[in-house]
């Protein structure tokens, strides 16, 4: 009976160990993973934004060719 509970304690320490490495310490605060989850949410779309105006304005070019 004592193994299942060794089980439990040492999945629930990898798990710990793993939500740790993804997220970074626990130092920086919540404030610090927020900063960081927003900045790569508005990268990504800036990036879609750039990567439409450029469609958008090949498009308009062969448009304009016609």
């Amino acid at each position: 009976m004592g193994r299942r509970r060794d089980y439990d304690e040492g999945y629930e320490d990898a798990r710990r160990e793993m939500m740790d490495r993804e997220t970074g310490s626990r130092r920086g605060g919540d404030g610090a993973f927020t900063a960081a989850v927003f900045i790569k949410y508005a990268a990504i779309v800036i990036v879609v934004l750039v990567i439409a105006y450029v469609v958008l304005r090949i498009v308009g070019a062969i448009q304009g060719a016609f």
